[in-house]
């Protein structure tokens, strides 16, 4: 068993011939999350049956752009059409300047970046991986457009799209949002906006990128709520973009580094290896409702304890 610090998380790492022996409930330091990567077939029912959740180490978040934002919306929950519509009129009334930028010019990514260090500052384990893409971003070779949004000549959001025409993808890739137009949710306008872009060059798909899958972590619950009313859902990173990327499977020991609830989406039939969908599985010491999670591609939401010990309530 080795035991990492994941940024702040403290991940016990175990291979199929510990699992008999739980190791890790012998260990004299605190773990956090116990994980077997790439489980072979032959440790699923013993990994069930302890707790663990197999799913796809990462998840990308995808949706059709449609062949137009009317056909696009359409398909949208009535509460996710609601939210855009209201981000909009906010945007409206405060006289919000939005501006495309292609390619993205040097100081308005560096008023960006700004204020996207601030925004993963305030975060609990907030990492700050867009800082390292800047050269990308301005000398490629990738290519990036940039929506931004202005309030008078200061910059309170925005969003950096990366193209990808191999895969005739349009990647989400960072965003940032000023504090006060947070709370208005003004990424419900530069998100719509930016897929537009993106329809307007030919692409059919957009993504939110790919994601660790442990919301709880650097990324919290709340997120499936607000990427689902925009239109996308997840699915396996490696069936969609990403072929080199594997399962584990996780078994949460305990919430003090993790917000409660945490939500893993994992694999629907935990034994079937051509299983594909997901459901998600919540874990958390008081009870939930699973109905705030509720999502149209998860064909259930399953709770537990920490430890994998039956769920609250």
């Amino acid at each position: 068993m080795e035991i990492r610090d994941l940024y702040g998380l403290t991940v016990a790492l175990i291979g199929p011939a510990e699992l008999a022996d739980e190791p890790w409930t012998r260990a004299p330091e605190h773990i956090d999350v116990v994980r077997m990567p790439e489980p072979p077939a032959d440790c699923w029912a013993g990994l069930a049956s302890r707790g663990f959740v197999r799913k796809p180490t990462t998840v990308t978040w995808a949706a059709e752009l449609r062949a137009d934002e009317a056909e696009f919306m359409a398909r949208l929950e009535r509460s996710g059409r609601r939210d855009i519509r209201r981000a909009r009129g906010r945007a409206k009334e405060a006289d919000l300047r939005q501006v495309t930028e292609d390619p993205v010019s040097e100081a308005t990514l560096d008023a960006f970046l700004k204020l996207y260090e601030e925004r993963v500052g305030d975060m609990r384990f907030g990492v700050p991986f867009a800082l390292q893409y800047r050269d990308v971003i301005l000398h490629g070779p990738d290519k990036f457009f940039g929506v931004f949004a202005f309030e008078g000549d200061e910059l309170v959001g925005g969003t950096l799209v990366l193209e990808r025409p191999a895969d005739d993808t349009a990647v989400l890739r960072f965003s940032a949002v000023s504090a006060e137009w947070r709370k208005v949710s003004l990424a419900r306008c530069l998100y719509p906006a930016a897929m537009d872009i993106a329809r307007a060059k030919g692409y059919t798909r957009a993504t939110l990128g790919n994601e660790p899958n442990l919301l709880g972590h650097l990324t919290r619950p709340g997120l499936l709520v607000f990427k689902t009313d925009l239109g996308f859902r997840a699915v396996p990173s490696q069936d969609f973009a990403d072929p080199q990327d594997t399962d584990e499977a996780d078994l949460v020991l305990s919430l003090a580094a993790l917000n409660d609830p945490t939500l893993i989406l994992g694999y629907a039939d935990q034994a079937d290896p051509a299983e594909r969908r997901l459901a998600g599985y919540l874990v958390s010491e008081a009870p939930v409702d699973p109905a705030v999670y509720a999502a149209p591609f998860l064909t259930a939401m399953h709770q537990q304890r920490p430890g994998g010990r039956a769920g609250p309530g």
